[in-house]
């Protein structure tokens, strides 16, 4: 089994270093989602709407940015930055393929025989992004969002929270995950908790970060494409 590229023990970051340096990426979302909504307000549009934007988009995406170069100043390394073989990517697809395949199974039983129609998350992100262009829709849902959730679940959480109980970062990873989609009951706790499982499983038999992130843009492309 591979090893997570990391400093030697000696320079390896200390907990706290990782957790303040996750509070920073905290802190400047919330800073650049103040600019956002004062972007909106000083444009005159509606900006107590949750509708996405350009700017808000990349506004986030430049604070997760903005994190991994401060990460990287602190030897927090989330990514090697060397290629992997064409099965790393065989083995996130299909492993991918088959948490679509439960989940897909799981939200037609639930369909079938309870009140399920469609999860919280997704009613909320129908709304949010009414009024989006498609490209910006793809944008934020097929590649920001995995990139970014990836970074904080499986990579500050799993990779390097949990760096010495890898096992122990799945399980606590792949709750919080299921846990910030919003379930409202127990086939919405499944449809979110199943891929958060299988992407942490990618990261625990892989190492690689990277892997994780693909697979995710996997699962969101097929979801975009096929609502």
């Amino acid at each position: 089994m591979q090893e997570f590229n990391i400093p030697s023990p000696q320079n390896q970051p200390k907990i706290w270093t990782i957790i303040w340096v996750f509070l920073v990426y905290t802190g400047l979302s919330l800073i650049f989602q103040v600019v956002s909504i004062l972007w909106d307000a000083l444009a005159g549009n509606d900006f107590l709407s949750m509708s996405v934007s350009w700017h808000s988009e990349l506004l986030g995406l430049a604070a997760m940015l903005l994190t991994l170069i401060i990460a990287k100043f602190q030897n927090i390394q989330f990514f090697k930055w060397t290629k992997i073989s064409w099965k790393g990517f065989v083995f996130a697809a299909v492993v991918m393929g088959i948490a679509i395949a439960l989940s897909s199974l799981i939200d037609y039983l639930g369909q079938s025989y309870t009140s399920y129609t469609t999860t919280q998350n997704e009613m909320l992100l129908d709304d949010v992004y009414k009024n989006a262009s498609w490209l910006l829709s793809f944008l934020s849902i097929v590649i920001i969002a995995p990139f970014v959730e990836e970074i904080i679940f499986r990579g500050f959480l799993m990779q390097q929270l949990f760096r010495n109980r890898l096992w122990l970062g799945w399980i606590v990873s792949s709750l919080l995950f299921c846990a910030a989609h919003v379930p409202t009951d127990w086939v919405s706790f499944l449809l979110y908790l199943i891929p958060g499982i299988a992407l942490g499983g990618i990261l625990y038999k892989t190492k690689r970060l990277e892997l994780t992130i693909f697979a995710h843009f996997l699962n969101n492309f097929i979801a975009f494409i096929w609502p």
